[in-house]
């Protein structure tokens, strides 16, 4: 019962950022379609197209890194992962989350530092705070640590396959 709650959580978290992701790539598509066609057709530009492209494409890193961990599609060694009995891979699995879950924790930390210091800057064009891209890099992070701990969950449980073929 827990685990089927848990895993109906896990599931809405991947659609609804994978949705995000969806619509960030689609908008961006528009805005390139769109400032393609005014510049060579109007010579003509929209005001601000660029800054938010920009920023657009640093929120799809940030969710896509989650969404990556998330599938276990991160960085990893499946030959050698693959080769080690059954028990060791879930170890090794358990350690790699763990691993990256305190290297994410770690840049949420310095991130908001960071942030804290340079953030009230604006940016040249729409004149908006850079905090709000900014914050991509702790909301992203966030999700990472949070898909590393359902991972971990999910490999001590012996729900998901440790190693999915990538």
């Amino acid at each position: 019962m827990v685990m089927k709650r848990y895993n109906e959580m896990e599931g809405a978290l991947t659609i609804l950022l994978d949705a995000a992701i969806g619509f960030f790539f689609a908008v961006i598509l528009l805005i390139t379609i769109l400032q393609v066609i005014l510049r060579y057709g109007f010579n003509e530009a929209v005001l601000g197209g660029n800054e938010t492209m920009e920023g657009l494409f640093i929120y799809t890193t940030a969710l896509g890194a989650a969404v990556a961990v998330r599938k276990r599609q991160h960085i990893n060694i499946h030959f050698m992962v693959r080769l080690l009995p059954s028990r060791l891979q879930k170890i090794a699995d358990v350690l790699v989350h763990t691993l990256i879950a305190f290297i994410n924790t770690v840049m949420i930390y310095y991130s908001i530092n960071w942030i804290s210091k340079v953030g009230g800057n604006e940016s040249p064009v729409m004149r908006i705070p850079e905090w709000t891209t900014q914050i991509s890099i702790p909301i992203g992070c966030g999700l990472v640590v949070l898909y590393c701990l359902f991972n971990i969950i999910m490999t001590i449980c012996g729900g998901r396959m440790v190693i999915e073929e990538g």
